[in-house]
């Protein structure tokens, strides 16, 4: 008796698996799949903005470096313009000392250029008070 409920019990599933077999085999609604089609150009100019894009998070990790500080005696003011204070507060910025040297490897693709016969600016970071100083662990200027 029991190999025949056995046995039945195969033949039902069988049946099953075959009345089950087309539902999942059919293709009524196939799996649609569609890839953008890249020329060369399209894959050469992509490529090279994922280069820049590398190249630029390295920079921004590298000034990242160079202004981080823990004291105020860590920074110090710098010109980030070839002409300094001769252009207004805008052309120096604080740095952590310790990398004045890697900062200036930075500046010395700066293209050098005619500064004005002005006199530096007095102003803002320029002033004669103004000193480098460490504020949430990032080096600024305070005047």
């Amino acid at each position: 008796m029991k190999t025949k409920i056995k046995a039945l019990c195969l033949l039902v599933c069988a049946a099953c698996m075959l009345v089950l077999i087309p539902v999942f085999l059919s293709k009524d609604n196939p799996i649609e799949v569609s890839m953008p089609v890249l020329t060369e150009q399209q894959a050469a100019a992509q490529e090279q903005a994922q280069q820049k894009a590398a190249q630029a998070s390295a920079h921004k990790a590298k000034v990242r470096r160079i202004l981080r500080c823990e004291t105020d005696d860590d920074c110090i003011i710098v010109d980030k313009d070839p002409c300094g204070c001769l252009v207004g507060p805008e052309g120096v910025t604080a740095i952590n000392a310790s990398y004045t040297l890697e900062f200036n490897k930075m500046q010395s693709g700066v293209l050098a250029k005619a500064c004005p016969d002005s006199a530096p600016s007095q102003e803002k970071e320029c002033s004669p008070s103004a000193v480098a100083v460490c504020r949430e662990n990032v080096c600024h200027i305070d005047y």
